[in-house]
């Protein structure tokens, strides 16, 4: 799958201790789409909103660098990530079976942000066949 670039990114505290880190490609099999390989915050500041703060400014620095759209991947089950992903405003356009991760294999639910209000679904879709529902 093509992409143009890839940053492995961590956020750091004051005492330099890793909090969170988040894997981002670019034009990800198509212009203007970035997919988040990786987004983990460390499990003691879940529930305090630092998740969002950091997401939030992720964001804000993709679309800096063009992007129009972001994808990621959650593995159907994982109800927190699920909902966090859902919060933010992330919609399903597909489900892919069978992702080898590891030695586990798992259903994936693929999702997609708009991240400017005049951006439909079906825009990505058209730009991004492998997501349509039922493409292989």
């Amino acid at each position: 799958m093509s992409f143009k670039k890839k940053w492995l990114l961590g956020v750091v505290d004051d005492k330099g201790d890793m909090q969170a880190m988040a894997n981002v490609l670019s034009d990800f099999l198509a212009p203007h789409v970035f997919h988040i390989g990786l987004f983990i915050v460390a499990s003691s500041l879940h529930g305090t909103g630092v998740s969002r703060a950091i997401y939030d400014e992720l964001e804000r620095w993709m679309i800096s660098l063009g992007a129009r759209w972001v994808r990621l991947g959650v593995v159907k089950g994982n109800a927190k990530a699920e909902s966090f992903w859902t919060r933010l405003g992330y919609e399903e356009v597909r489900e892919r079976a069978g992702i080898e991760m590891g030695e586990r294999i798992n259903t994936v639910r693929v999702m997609v942000k708009a991240l400017f209000p005049a951006l439909r679904r079906a825009d990505y879709l058209e730009l991004v066949s492998r997501d349509q529902p039922g493409a292989e």
